[in-house]
């Protein structure tokens, strides 16, 4: 066949298929709406899958950007962040990179005679925005200068949004001072609108020199910042990480007393950015997927209804020389033309689905990932559109490929559907409920994990709990005989905010720390036990330690074990108490009184200061609710008035929201320059622990809901269908005395016997599936009673769909039947 025949066959099959969908409007609009929810639902999560790429990344070559973070061996491989020594020698030593900058994310408080609040800043080398390839709109960024750790240069680079927000987008803000944490630093450039940084929120960017004390940025043993790296052309990630491993070995043997157990992990831009929200999207994409092929199933059963009732036409297609081929390519263009309609109604539904995706989702998006529908992703829609049609479009061929056509003709409109084609009916039934039931288990499964995640005692009550941090300035004071002071005192103490904030209306206990459970500011150190000892790299005891007033356990509701809190007086910089949670007091006096026992921070040197233990606390799941049994431990020192950086656990008798703003006020009255910010209740910050399952669970909920009602659809579409095709033989039956009792369980016996065969593929499918996504569920067994409650359900539906088209069987006339063609 020539390329114009085959084109003019096509266009010929278009408008017969046109025409045939405009006869049987029911038809047409029932395999529309399934196939719409299938392409629009594929659609709008690849769409939000397609955003976040590497390549939508909009820095210069992004897939040749990676993180270079140190690690330690300990019972696993923990990620510890780099020292600047060791960023020194990574930098010098390596070739397959063409640069590497160090950089950190933290808050800071930019204050002006008006306002003061926290800004979310990055230190970063000058090398930072070459790697990026991004420049500034206004002055310049860091160069050499800016580098040197000996005369740290005290200036910035600030955002677009901030430098419109707070300095009206003035054209000469290069040069003008600002006031960062009470010191001055000097405007030295803005940048272009939309860049906040590779961690996506930094308004600010200052001069890496300037992230810590010169005997701190001198040691080697100080880590917790990343390193950003762009390989060199012609560089693989293999590669570059045999070579990190060879600097890794070789410092560790230059530096064993701070190396020993070092390494060093690369890992892609694109994997820091998007790994958490890349696994949830490709849980979902998997769903949809599913729901797709369900739609699909329930448009091929239709197919195959429909030609039965043409098989007339068919066969007498065949008579007048249509050749099998010829017959495949007119089912499978109608079949198309169906998809491609569906298409279209899909896009419609993606535009709305994609906004609601991303606005209802309890997952932040990162700002540079924008999903919407470009041409990428129509070019997606149309391929799964055509890949269904051509799929949809061979069910009904298969059924008619092996049939006597010949024999069609002399065949009476009242013949029915034979075998075969009651076969691959009944196969597609079995299948939709073999992928819905996965989908439904899924789902369940999905939804108990965060119920469990939400039962999981984290150690303190969280209700009726307020978190509150702030920044606290310190006073400037003038030099003293032309040289600076020394460092200012804070313009409010520890205490005074606390006896501000106990005096709000509805607050019955306040404490403060340096940190609080779930915000993620905690930080760690190693101890040394008296008495115990040594230890390996591995096993040296290592600690989350916390600086609280005495009232701190009172207010989060922190059990004591045994002993007790802190004493007013203990609040000193060099304290000589501590109190130590349940899990040191296993590892190291099981069978001792711990109280009395003495610790020190770090290692056991001549000048060691030791730590007298006064009491022990509940382990609290300081960091994450995941927290396993090998985490480390917490330690809690008396707080001391030396952070700038303060956090607050309210205790309320009232609804947490209905004090915040007088919590506010109150810091306001101490000092008016506080900066207060992260004002949240504990209960969400608890909720925000599971958002990601959260958001996974809602959307395949959703899914799972529509591939039951398909599913449930298609049931009752073979049902309806072999009951009309058994409109004689039932009527013949009635008439002949059956019951009609018997008549519906008959029906309903065959119908049951397509759920049951599909409910045991779709459970042992569940269990593929539970290896899946396994890292979206949280210690939540295949044999939950969630997931056998959602197959009764399923169960209970599919009946249903059975007992309708066998009731109306039971309310059949005999004699009209036996006259119905």
């Amino acid at each position: 066949m020539t390329t114009g025949a085959w084109i003019d066959n096509v266009r010929t099959d278009v408008k017969h298929a046109a025409r045939s969908l405009r006869r049987s409007p029911g038809f047409a609009a029932v395999a529309i709406l399934a196939l719409a929810i299938g392409i629009g639902g594929n659609t709008a999560i690849f769409s939000v899958i397609d955003a976040t790429r590497t390549q939508a990344i909009p820095y210069r070559d992004p897939q040749q950007l990676m993180y270079l973070i140190g690690t330690a061996k300990r019972a696993t491989v923990e990620r510890r962040g780099a020292s600047y020594p060791d960023f020194l020698d990574w930098r010098a030593q390596i070739t397959h990179f063409e640069d590497l900058a160090a950089f950190d994310a933290q808050l800071m408080t930019l204050a002006d005679a008006d306002e003061s609040e926290r800004i979310s800043t990055e230190f970063v080398s000058a090398s930072y925005f070459s790697l990026l390839g991004v420049r500034p709109a206004l002055g310049r960024v860091f160069g050499a200068s800016e580098d040197d750790v000996a005369k740290p240069e005290a200036v910035v680079v600030l955002s677009d949004g901030l430098w419109r927000r707070r300095f009206g987008a003035d054209p000469g803000v290069v040069g003008q001072p600002v006031t960062l944490n009470g010191q001055p630093f000097t405007v030295l450039g803005v940048m272009t609108p939309g860049f906040t940084g590779v961690t996506d929120e930094a308004q600010l960017w200052i001069p890496f020199a300037q992230y810590a004390p010169q005997r701190t940025m001198r040691d080697r043993g100080s880590r917790g910042f990343t390193v950003l790296g762009r390989l060199e052309s012609g560089a693989t990630r293999a590669s570059a990480q045999a070579e990190l491993d060879t600097i890794a070995s070789r410092l560790e043997l230059e530096y064993a007393k701070t190396n020993e157990g070092r390494g060093i992990e690369l890992s892609p831009l694109a994997t820091e950015i998007y790994g958490p929200l890349r696994l949830a999207l490709q849980v979902l994409m998997g769903a949809i997927a599913l729901v797709l092929l369900i739609a699909c199933a329930n448009v091929a059963n239709l197919l195959i209804a429909r030609s039965e009732v043409r098989r007339r036409e068919i066969a007498l297609r065949v008579a007048i020389g249509a050749g099998r081929v010829r017959l495949l390519q007119q089912l499978v263009t109608e079949s198309c033309v169906l998809t491609l309609i569906g298409a279209g109604a899909g896009l419609l539904m993606a535009q709305v689905t994609i906004g609601l995706l991303v606005a209802q989702s309890p997952v932040t998006f990162p700002s540079i990932a924008a999903p919407g529908l470009d041409g990428r992703v129509a070019a997606f829609t149309i391929v799964v559109s055509l890949v269904c049609g051509v799929c949809v479009g061979l069910a009904p061929w298969w059924q008619i490929r092996f049939a006597d056509l010949s024999n069609r003709l002399r065949e009476s409109s009242r013949s029915s559907a034979g075998p075969g084609s009651q076969a691959l009916r009944h196969s597609l039934v079995v299948a939709e409920v073999a992928l819905a039931v996965v989908l439904l288990v899924g789902a369940s499964l999905m939804i108990q994990s965060v119920r469990r995640m939400a039962a999981i005692d984290p150690g303190f009550e969280t209700g009726s709990l307020l978190t509150v941090h702030v920044s606290v300035p310190r006073a400037p004071l003038p030099p003293t005989n032309g040289q600076p002071s020394s460092p200012a005192p804070p313009v409010a103490t520890g205490r005074e905010l606390l006896e501000g904030i106990a005096s709000v209306p509805g607050v019955v206990a306040v404490g403060l720390g340096n940190d609080l459970p779930l915000d993620g500011n905690a930080g760690a150190s190693f101890y040394s036990v008296e008495g115990r000892g040594p230890f390996t790299a591995q096993d040296r005891p290592r600690a989350w330690m916390h600086r609280v007033s005495p009232g701190f356990f009172d207010a989060l509701r922190i059990p004591l074990v045994a002993g007790r809190t802190f004493l007013d007086n203990e609040l000193i910089p060099t304290p000589s108490a501590v109190i130590v949670s349940e899990r040191v007091a296993a590892r190291f006096w099981p069978t001792e009184d711990p109280i009395g026992k003495r610790l020190t921070l770090g290692s056991v040197d001549a000048n060691v200061q030791w730590l007298t233990v006064i009491g022990v606390v509940r382990d609290v799941r300081y960091r994450t609710l995941r927290q396993t049994a090998n985490t480390d431990p917490d330690i809690y020192l008396p707080f001391a008035d030396r952070n700038a950086q303060i956090a607050f656990a309210i205790r309320t008798n009232v609804p947490p929201a209905s004090v915040m703003a007088p919590v506010r006020a109150a810091i306001r009255g101490v000092a008016a320059s506080i900066a207060v910010y992260d004002v949240e209740s504990m209960d969400a910050r608890v909720r925000s622990q599971s958002s990601r399952e959260r958001f996974t669970s809602w959307v395949m909920s959703v899914f799972a809901a529509i591939a039951l009602g398909l599913c449930a659809l298609g049931i009752y579409g073979v049902m309806s269908y072999a009951v009309t095709q058994r409109t004689r033989e039932i009527g013949i039956r009635l008439a002949l005395g059956a019951q009609p009792r018997e008549v519906l369980q008959t029906i309903v016996r065959s119908g049951a016997g397509l759920i049951l065969a599909g409910i045991a593929i779709g459970t042992v499918a569940s269990v593929a599936m539970r290896r899946v996504v396994s890292a979206q569920i949280v210690n939540v067994p295949l044999t939950d009673p969630a997931a056998g409650l959602a197959l009764v359900l399923f169960a209970f539906v599919g009946l249903a769909a059975c007992l309708v088209p066998g009731l109306r069987a039971t309310r059949l006339d005999p004699v009209r039947a036996l006259r119905q063609e």
